[in-house]
């Protein structure tokens, strides 16, 4: 039975006390939340703050890290916009860096004005049309009903990119260039396509194998080394453990030296108990791979990698930056086709995402072996691994006094953001939290009393699987508040970075994990009893960007601000002429544009309701 005319003023009232009752509960909640900040809760998060910079420390560490007393910094950013010409899409991407001078003086860091990089490597862009029968074989996902197309995904994807090659390019080619900020989190980014990118990998569908290089074709044991071996022996890194644990065997024999199993668990520092696993990872690597040079079989086994097997990384990344070079400067061909040894393929999605995991890893080998700084930027996030897994992990290790339950905000930015207001006089600006491992988000706390001080139990947050330790480290901030009124202030970001052995501090905190009957140890890196000179240098850099006298950019990153804003005025220049230019091939088009272009039924069915609603309803 339909309702009549005569019931919507009931309706409506109805409706309208139903949203208030609901937004007065809310605002009830809130209010409570932040009340409990105002108590003792506000004195146990200021433990996890650190107030203020060092900029006398900072350039003393830029000028010993950079090895110079000057440098320069790039900003990039980039945006994207979707179009539908009857039945093609069409997508539009660009990415535009700002880059400008740094000076490490004897008492602080001066930052120089932004500006456009060189025309030859300040912007890339992308415009690529699509049929919708194509959209699904390049962008598809596939799920259990068939293959969903969701529109956003492959312009997502190029942007993301764009960003990434801009900022690979630009350090290859200025070797003074040595800070990269970045719209986006380098560690969660990697984290991501780690395990989004397995499947395209293990089922050799990247459009990277089989490509030449000087220093041979790409293969899928490339592919897959490249994925999830980026080695540093100074961080100790990859750890010998769980998923990591052939990795690290792996990456022992790099040497060229013949080694047992029981000299590779020692030279790992690996329990013993690992063996029959490492054994176990290797017999499957030599079945689908054949890497290995023996010497002898049964339980003696000795190990010696093929020689080109060390040679991974320069395959991956040659041929990475190739595909690149191929859909940013396509020729006048499609920038999404390719000639592959198995004949002619789309560049999909999922290899954009393989591609931008092989840039951040560039980035941050570089970080490591150029003296880089790569930062990532992040305005928004709802991450709550502060709160969820470290504060538990500092509770139970007894590394912190923390006596007081925090209150339930839905992120650790949203805690932040409302204790710094609440108690605004005893939060100045700047201030940053501890520096956390970019490990802890894939951790959740376990009880166990029987641990010494210091150690603390832990379990994968999803399938036990825990990142990487030590490869990134994270940091919220607040960069600016008021003179005059301390309440009003800037948001709360985030930044990540690479870690950096000779700045980064572990050992005080032991993480124990579970797996496969194994109790292993994680030494995460926690800058929490000792602050690390390199987020005071990064800090004081992202302070002296975030003081330029503009609403939209107060307390955030001007020179990101900047190429933001440039990317958004080249899209709107661009759109009609791209538009327009696709609507002219179309139109040159000898097929009959009915058949090609058949209308979709619900432009059809929206066409008839607008004319019926025209007619007065007839």
């Amino acid at each position: 039975m339909s309702s009549g005319s005569s019931d919507l003023p009931g309706l409506e009232a109805r409706t309208i006390a139903e949203v208030r009752a609901s937004t007065r509960f809310l605002l009830r909640a809130f209010n409570e939340k932040t009340e409990e900040l105002k108590g003792p809760v506000g004195q146990d998060i200021k433990t996890l703050l650190r107030f203020g910079v060092d900029p006398k420390a900072a350039s003393s560490t830029a000028r010993s890290f950079f090895g110079g007393d000057s440098a320069e910094y790039i900003a990039v950013d980039g945006t994207f916009s979707v179009d539908q010409k009857l039945d093609l899409l069409v997508f539009y991407v660009g990415a535009f860096g700002y880059s400008g001078s740094l000076r490490f003086l004897d008492d602080r860091v001066k930052v120089g004005d932004p500006g456009p990089m060189s025309q030859s490597s300040q912007a890339v862009s992308a415009s690529i049309p699509l049929s919708e029968e194509d959209a699904a074989m390049v962008f598809g996902q596939r799920t259990e009903s068939g293959t969903e197309v969701e529109t956003e995904r492959l312009p997502n994807a190029i942007m993301h990119l764009a960003e990434y090659y801009i900022a690979a390019k630009a350090v290859a080619s200025n070797p003074r260039l040595k800070v990269v900020l970045l719209d986006r989190t380098l560690a969660g980014d990697v984290a991501h396509l780690v395990w989004s990118t397995r499947d395209l990998v293990r089922n050799h569908l990247s459009v990277l194998e089989g490509m030449s290089t000087p220093s041979g074709k790409v293969t899928g044991l490339d592919l897959e080394l490249a994925r999830m071996l980026v080695p540093n022996p100074a961080l100790k890194i990859p750890a010998p453990r769980s998923q990591l644990l052939k990795f690290a065997a792996l990456s022992c024999l790099f040497g060229g030296e013949e080694l047992s199993l029981q000299e590779i668990a020692e030279r790992l520092g690996a329990d013993q108990d690992h063996i029959p696993r490492i054994r176990h990872e290797f017999k499957e690597l030599e079945s689908e791979f054949q890497l290995f040079e023996r010497s002898r079989g049964g339980e003696d086994s000795k190990f010696k990698l093929k020689p080109e097997v060390k040679g991974y990384w320069g395959r991956a990344v040659g041929a990475a930056l190739e595909v690149c070079d191929r859909i940013f400067n396509p020729k006048g061909e499609h920038p999404l086709r390719m000639k592959t040894e198995r004949g002619e393929s789309w560049i999909t999605a999922d290899d954009m995402d393989y591609l931008v995991l092989i840039l951040v890893l560039e980035l941050t080998r570089r970080a490591w072996s150029h003296h880089l700084l790569p930062i990532g930027f992040v305005k928004d996030s709802g991450a709550s691994e502060l709160v969820r897994a470290v504060v538990p992990i500092l509770r139970r290790s007894g590394l912190a006094k923390l006596d007081h339950a925090f209150p339930k905000f839905n992120s650790d930015k949203m805690l932040l953001q409302t204790n710094s207001v609440a108690n605004a006089g005893g939060v100045p600006t700047p201030w940053h939290t501890v520096d956390i491992d970019a490990a802890f988000r894939t951790m959740v706390s376990d009880p166990d009393d029987t641990l010494p001080r210091g150690d603390a139990r832990v379990s994968g947050a999803y399938r036990n699987i825990i990142y990487p330790e030590r490869m990134f480290v994270k940091t919220y901030m607040q960069l600016w508040s008021s003179k005059t009124n301390p309440a009003v202030r800037s948001h709360v970001f985030t930044f990540d970075r690479p870690a950096y052995a000779s700045f980064d501090h572990w050992g005080d905190l032991m993480l124990n994990n579970r797996d496969n009957d194994i109790d292993e140890r994680i030494s995460p890196i926690l800058n929490f009893s000792q602050e690390s000179d390199m987020t005071n240098l990064a800090m004081t850099i992202l302070v002296e960007m975030a003081s330029e006298v503009i609403p939209e950019a107060l307390g955030h990153n001007y020179p990101l601000f900047l190429a933001d804003k440039k990317a958004k005025f080249v899209l709107k220049q661009n759109k009609e002429a791209y538009a327009g230019a696709v609507d002219v091939e179309m139109a040159r088009s000898e097929l009959d544009q009915q058949v090609l272009f058949s209308q979709k039924f619900r432009d059809y069915r929206s066409q008839v309701e607008a004319r019926r609603r025209g007619g007065g309803g007839r």
